[in-house]
């Protein structure tokens, strides 16, 4: 017969993993915060290129380019706190999307921003090129 092995390890898993498990879980949790903030970054980036790009073209106002962006945001969502600026001058359009990511981890409020130049489009005459 085999003699029996003093009993001071019992319980040890289940406190191991009581100490363990919400670290895990928090682990995991932010994760997927960060793959939700990559997410909106990629968001936000798209929406600044299509504000620029709708803005720079013959005869298009500023609004139309921040309505092109907050159409392609509506479609997509996962932004909140969105804000669309554009700023022209004689030879650049320049967009800026700034949004919050969505939120899994309690207390992380992850912030978006992005920004997207482009040449305004004009029509030169054939005579004057």
């Amino acid at each position: 017969m085999t003699a029996r092995q003093p009993h001071d390890e019992d319980g040890m898993l289940a406190s191991e993993l009581a100490i363990l498990m919400p670290a895990l879980l928090l682990l995991i949790m932010l994760a997927v915060q960060f793959g939700l903030w990559a997410h909106a970054s990629q968001l936000a980036r798209a929406a600044a290129d299509e504000a620029a790009y709708t803005a720079a073209l013959p005869g298009a106002a500023n609004e139309t380019g921040q309505v092109a962006a907050a159409g392609l945001l509506t479609q997509a969502g996962h932004l909140t706190d969105i804000q669309i600026d554009i700023d022209r001058t004689e030879t650049l359009v320049v967009a800026t999307v700034t949004g919050v990511a969505p939120q899994v981890v309690p207390g992380f409020r992850w912030s978006v921003s992005a920004t997207a130049a482009a040449t305004p489009e004009r029509f030169i005459p054939q005579g004057q090129r």
